[in-house]
């Protein structure tokens, strides 16, 4: 969310640093799409384990980040499986520049995930991406 300065001409973050709006879009192409790229992924990627996600992740051969996300009906119904993908496209909209710059990462959603508030989430996954990348 942008919250504006005083008087009103840049957009600031939360903690009020100003930041470009543009930098935080999530466009098709910072997506996976593709069924052969997750089976790429999933077959050759290397994976680091959280107690609420497992993270695969394969240096791709385009030059950009790209995500992908896996949440199966045991997290919950549509609704809770919907908050937990917004949940993590946040967090890879606001951490992408931690990841090397030609990679693919998937995020697949464990049972418990859904009872994780938003805060726990970044904090479990950015343990997983300093340890992992």
């Amino acid at each position: 969310m942008d919250v504006l300065s005083s008087r009103g001409d840049e957009p600031k973050d939360a903690r009020g640093f100003p930041y470009n709006s543009s930098d935080l879009k999530l466009t098709k192409l910072d997506r996976i799409r593709r069924s052969g790229d997750y089976r790429k992924v999933m077959a050759q990627g290397r994976k680091i384990r959280t107690p609420h996600f497992v993270i695969r992740w394969r240096v791709n051969s385009v030059d950009n980040r790209r995500l992908g996300i896996s949440v199966s009906k045991k997290v919950g119904n549509a609704c809770v499986r919907n908050r937990v993908k917004r949940r993590l496209r946040e967090y890879f909209r606001h951490n992408r520049h931690k990841m090397p710059t030609c990679i693919d990462v998937v995020i697949i959603a464990a049972k418990g995930s859904s009872g994780l508030e938003t805060r726990e989430i970044f904090e479990e996954l950015n343990r997983a991406i300093n340890q992992g990348f």
